[in-house]
C-alpha cells in the first residue's frame, strides 16, 4: 500500500456536483486532473458479506448438479 494515495467513494460527476454547489463550476475532466494530481484513487467496492452463510446452500449445490447431469446427459445423445 502506498501511503500517499488517498481514496473516494466518490464517482466523477458526483464530484463535479458538490463543487458546482460550492459555487465551483467544473467539468469532469477537471475533477480528473485535480484527483490526478493531488493522488486520489476510486476506491473499489468490496464484498463484506461472509460466504457459505446460505441457509439453503447445500440445496443450491444439488440443483446445480443435478442441472449440469440432464445437460451432460442431453449433449451426449
Amino acid at each position: 500500500m502506498d501511503e500517499t494515495v488517498k481514496w473516494t467513494n466518490l464517482k466523477r460527476h458526483e464530484i463535479a456536483a458538490l463543487l458546482k454547489g460550492e459555487g465551483i463550476d467544473v467539468s469532469v475532466t477537471v475533477v480528473d486532473q485535480l484527483l490526478e494530481k493531488h493522488k486520489f484513487r476510486k476506491r473499489k467496492a468490496v464484498k463484506t458479506l461472509a460466504t457459505g452463510e446460505s441457509e439453503h446452500r447445500n440445496e443450491q449445490f444439488e440443483m446445480i448438479e443435478r442441472l449440469k447431469q440432464a445437460y451432460q446427459a442431453l449433449a451426449i445423445q
